[in-house]
């Protein structure tokens, strides 16, 4: 019966039409979901007589609206918007960490460097002294914060990282797994469109977290790979392993390789790229500032005297793990250089005060040899090294103190040949930052404040003549005469003959080889890192050790003014920032970023809107456009019903006439 098999075939495909139309309105708001579209074919003609009569129609395959383009297109920058705000995110911590603030390493500093000023007025003053170190705990003590703040944003990466990849091992064994399914169904001619939804979608989520690269394979299945490594093909998938390489940075790998693979896309780039190179970067700029600014001030304390004057002992603060190692290679940070180390003695009882030079070469000298230099080379001083600490330790004999602070040696050495010799003595405070020798030559006999025209020739290493001094007619014995940068001759009484001399040396730079902020002997600071800055205990305990004067004269505040001047010195950044320029342009970088990235987040929504609506005008569900095919399928089924029932009249008729 033909015209009943073309009724119930119209039956038939309009009550599955209708199965997909509501399907489609029932997944309108499926994420990944690609709107199915029903297919109908004419069915093959049955030939009567000369006729080919038709046989209905059919739906025979349902298809899937999509658009391969558009969904590669979605799927990079989904990955594309995972790195940005993966990013954005670590980038405002960051920001937030050491942006300018009141508990601010620079802030800190600027106060530091405030009451140091402050303390010029009155350096003898306990309370003032207190006030100036509390600051300098207030700066370690920033720093400490800042670089904890940034520790705990890259354990966080780590955490983060970590639980992307496990994200990503589970995503892919479900791609794998579908990858399987889909196969065996396309291989059973069952159309599996539900089980493609499934796998796009898993695809887009593995996307967020990390660059892929998407392959088309035979039977619906897809090959995912990143930058190369395979994460899912076919019904197999790779493991991915979280962890970190000798210098700590974090690393990506698989079970079956150590090679750290290359992640350039999706949440876990921006995690990695903000983890080892962002984060890596300003942590190490954080601690070139803590490191500079305790380098710098500690040679200015180092080589300086507190209101206690000398010392009559001192310990190292940093020691090294090698005491009969060269130098250069102790690790020591700022490491030592070639140079010198002026060490002045002083005779406690005379005042009389000897300034000896210890050659430095850390790199044919132990801190062992270090220490047999300055006990065999420095008079009335002992220097030993702690083999348990790894620490150097100086000592003066009793009756003796001495100190870092250069300066000259107040009486100089003397070859004076007149009938009676007037006493000579060098004062005053010198303010030169180079090292150097002062030579006094008297050209002519005569004597002291009496002989007219008598004069004093003063020159240095290189020859050049630094001052010429009236010492005859007209000059009071026992008057300070000036030299050169602060430093004074006074003569008393007495004859000199032509040719004389008096010789001192003079030492702007006590510590050329830096020796002294190495090993931490008398220094401000200790740590060598943000996380490890902090001030000397013995000052922190006895204020009056900070170093306030170069020549322990009371009311000298020379060592305070080099400490003030560290503001203004450019020694950052190859001397071209100071320590506000430096932390400025830290925070200053890590605005632009964000402000940087905060746009691409902008323009990556737009980008995303913008393909998402195309790929939706091609794949989503307008139900606008379902309910009107489902109006036309409920009209299919109701004219096919009528269909049916006339031609069972027309059957019935016909009976009815041939029984007749």
């Amino acid at each position: 019966m033909l015209q009943f098999n073309i009724g119930l075939s119209a039956l038939q495909t309009a009550q599955q039409g209708l199965a997909i139309a509501g399907n489609n309105l029932a997944n309108a708001s499926t994420p990944g979901y690609h709107r199915e579209i029903a297919e109908i074919t004419s069915l093959n003609s049955d030939q009567v007589g000369q006729i080919a009569l038709g046989t209905g129609a059919s739906i025979t395959s349902i298809n899937r609206a999509v658009s391969d383009q558009l969904d590669a297109a979605v799927t990079k920058q989904t990955s594309q918007n995972g790195y940005v705000d993966a990013s954005l995110t670590a980038s405002t911590r960051i920001e937030q960490t050491i942006s300018s603030g009141t508990t601010s390493p620079s802030t800190q500093l600027e106060s530091l460097l405030n009451n140091l000023q402050q303390l010029s007025s009155n350096p003898a003053d306990g309370a003032t002294q207190q006030v100036a170190v509390s600051s300098a705990a207030n700066v370690a003590s920033a720093f400490n914060s800042a670089a904890s703040d940034l520790s705990q944003i890259q354990q966080g990466l780590d955490e983060s990282i970590g639980g992307d990849v496990g994200q990503i091992n589970s995503i892919s064994a479900q791609i794998a797994t579908l990858n399987g399914q889909i196969a065996v169904a396309s291989s059973q001619g069952v159309s599996p469109n539900s089980l493609l939804d499934q796998q796009s979608q898993l695809v887009n989520n593995l996307a967020q977290i990390i660059g892929v690269q998407v392959q088309n394979g035979d039977n619906g299945q897809v090959t995912v790979t990143a930058n190369g490594v395979p994460l899912a093909i076919g019904n197999l998938s790779e493991t991915l392993v979280a962890g970190k390489d000798a210098s700590g940075a974090a690393t990506i790998t698989t079970t079956n390789s150590s090679q750290p693979i290359s992640i350039t896309g999706g949440d876990l780039g921006g995690l990695l790229s903000q983890r080892n190179n962002q984060l890596a970067d300003y942590q190490n700029r954080l601690d070139t500032l803590a490191q500079q600014v305790a380098s710098s001030f500690n040679a200015i304390q180092s080589t300086g005297l507190g209101s206690s004057g000398g010392f009559t002992s001192l310990t190292g603060q940093t020691g090294v793990t090698n005491i009969s190692g060269n130098l250069n290679a102790a690790g020591l940070t700022p490491p030592p250089q070639n140079g010198s180390l002026f060490v002045g003695v002083t005779n406690t009882a005379t005042g009389q005060r000897t300034l000896t030079e210890v050659p430095i070469s850390p790199q044919t000298q132990s801190i062992q040899d270090v220490a047999t230099s300055i006990g065999s080379t420095v008079p009335n001083v002992t220097a030993y090294v702690n083999s348990q600490t790894g620490t150097l330790s100086i000592s003066a004999d009793s009756g003796y103190t001495f100190d870092f602070s250069g300066g000259y040696e107040a009486t100089p050495v003397s070859n004076l040949n007149g009938t009676s010799s007037p006493t000579a003595t060098i004062g005053g405070a010198y303010t030169g930052t180079t090292n150097d020798n002062y030579t006094v030559t008297f050209p002519s006999t005569g004597t002291i404040g009496v002989t007219p025209n008598l004069q004093a020739q003063v020159t240095n290493n290189a020859g050049g003549v630094v001052a010429t001094l009236n010492v005859g007619q007209g000059y009071q014995a026992g008057q300070p005469l000036s030299i050169a940068n602060g430093v004074t001759l006074t003569l008393g009484a007495g004859d000199v003959a032509g040719g004389d001399t008096l010789q001192t040396p003079v030492v702007g730079n006590p510590d050329s080889a830096g020796l002294l902020s190495s090993l931490g002997l008398n220094t401000l600071f200790t740590g060598n890192s943000a996380a490890t800055l902090a001030v000397n205990s013995s000052i922190l305990s006895d204020p009056g050790q900070l170093a306030t004067s170069r020549t322990g004269q009371p009311g000298d505040t020379s060592n305070l003014q080099r400490f003030v001047a560290l503001g203004d010195a450019p020694v950052l950044n190859n001397g071209a920032q100071t320590f506000s320029q430096y932390a400025n342009q830290m925070v200053s970088d890590i605005g632009t970023d964000v402000q940087s990235l905060t746009q691409q987040q902008s323009t990556n929504q737009t980008l995303t809107t913008n393909l998402t609506n195309q790929q939706q005008s091609i794949s989503g569900v307008d139900t606008n456009e379902e309910l009107s095919s489902v109006m036309q399928y409920q009209q299919m089924f109701e004219i096919a019903g009528k269909y049916i029932s006339a031609v069972n009249d027309a059957i019935q008729q016909l009976l009815t006439v041939a029984t007749t």
